[in-house]
């Protein structure tokens, strides 16, 4: 029986382990998808923008999450909307490599070039204290296309557990970034006839 106990104790030890990050089942779902052949194949330089105009934080609009919050709340959330479009950048030419660069900007988008819009749906932030702990996830439309058109279209989404690895929000939404950016990249690379 001590045996047994003790097996069960070290497969919930390594559930917990485990437990801070949980993958979607497929790193992306396709909304829409060009080809053949891909619309994206033999493109080597993406325009990205990221847009966070549409979000709902919470169920509510950005703008009334923020309403609820202090400054410093307001203004760390801001942080963490930087740190979450660079990560999401970072796992995205990540997973492309070397041959194709992606570049950033505020302003609209040059219509003879490539581009993939970002657009986040949904986000949670997270937190995490000894008795009480939410993760932090994001759900983010990646549309892809050239001339104001977009030929590909899908969706991903991103959990990351709060736990006493994972403490804080900026972590564990860069972390989540990361992983969408990296799933989105899988997309780019499979359309270009990669695996």
């Amino acid at each position: 029986m001590k045996a047994l106990s003790r097996h069960l104790t070290l497969a919930l030890v390594l559930l917990a382990a485990a437990a801070p990050i949980v993958p979607a089942c497929s790193p992306y779902t396709v909304v829409q998808k060009s080809g053949p052949p891909s619309a994206l194949a033999g493109v080597k330089q993406v325009q990205v923008r990221f847009d966070w105009s549409q979000v709902r934080v919470l169920g509510k609009s950005e703008a009334e999450y923020l309403a609820e919050k202090d400054a410093g709340e307001q203004a760390d959330f801001q942080v963490i909307k930087q740190e979450t479009d660079a990560a999401i950048l970072e796992g995205l030419t990540g997973t492309v490599g070397a041959g194709v660069s992606f570049t950033t900007g505020a302003g609209p988008l040059d219509p003879a070039q490539s581009a993939v819009v970002v657009q986040y749906v949904d986000v949670q932030t997270g937190i995490y204290t000894p008795v009480y702990s939410l993760p932090s996830k994001i759900a983010a439309r990646f549309s892809w296309g050239r001339d104001g058109n977009f030929t590909d279209i899908i969706d991903t989404n991103a959990m990351v557990g709060a736990s006493m690895t994972t403490p804080s929000d900026h972590q564990r939404m860069g972390m989540a970034g990361k992983m969408i950016g990296k799933a989105a990249g899988k997309f780019f690379v499979e359309a270009q006839g990669g695996k």
